[in-house]
């Protein structure tokens, strides 16, 4: 099975193909708010990159949020419209899903952040055992100060993402090889 998968929920544009379960090409870059210019561009890229043509993708995963909402329109518009032409299926995967994965080797309670605006944050709480992710929360949209309320009751917790001007963690930004495999 051949999976391509696109993440441009935040400002960063990331592709990746997968090939019978293994990684084939990938893109992950900041776009700096470009993503209508590069999405189409960088799938034809990847697919030459891998040696593979649109009609071999037999399935597309997408991230869908929360997150930047053009970014968001971009990528589930591009995705539907290839997946439409080529009779091939969708999977969706929560933004907060794929963010959670980045910390995934930490041990305890792994809480991604996103910017709501109006005061508010997009956030889910997740347990790892330094191997796997369970997500022990519903998506929250909620004022900061009422998640860090929420996240006194647990012992080791790691927060990534942004809350506009507050950066958690560098490497916080949703992998599109992650939303394959998820």
């Amino acid at each position: 099975m051949v999976l391509l998968a696109i993440d441009t929920s935040t400002d960063y544009l990331s592709l990746a193909i997968l090939k019978d379960g293994r990684l084939a090409a990938k893109f992950h870059k900041k776009a700096h708010r470009r993503h209508s210019i590069l999405l189409v561009p960088m799938i034809d890229k990847l697919l030459k990159k891998a040696k593979l043509k649109i009609k071999d993708i037999d399935c597309f995963a997408i991230s869908v949020g929360p997150g930047s909402f053009t970014g968001l329109r971009i990528g589930v518009t591009v995705v539907k419209g290839l997946a439409y032409a080529l009779k091939k299926k969708i999977v969706a995967v929560p933004t907060l899903d794929v963010i959670a994965d980045n910390a995934k080797s930490f041990k305890g309670v792994i809480c991604p952040v996103l910017d709501a605006r109006k005061n508010k944050v997009y956030a889910c709480l997740y347990k790892s055992d330094g191997k796997t992710v369970k997500k022990i929360s519903k998506y929250l949209l909620l004022p900061l100060e009422e998640l860090l309320k929420q996240l006194s009751k647990y012992d080791k917790v790691t927060l990534l993402g942004d809350t506009g001007n507050n950066n958690f963690s560098k490497d916080w930004h949703p992998k599109a090889e992650v939303v394959a495999r998820l």
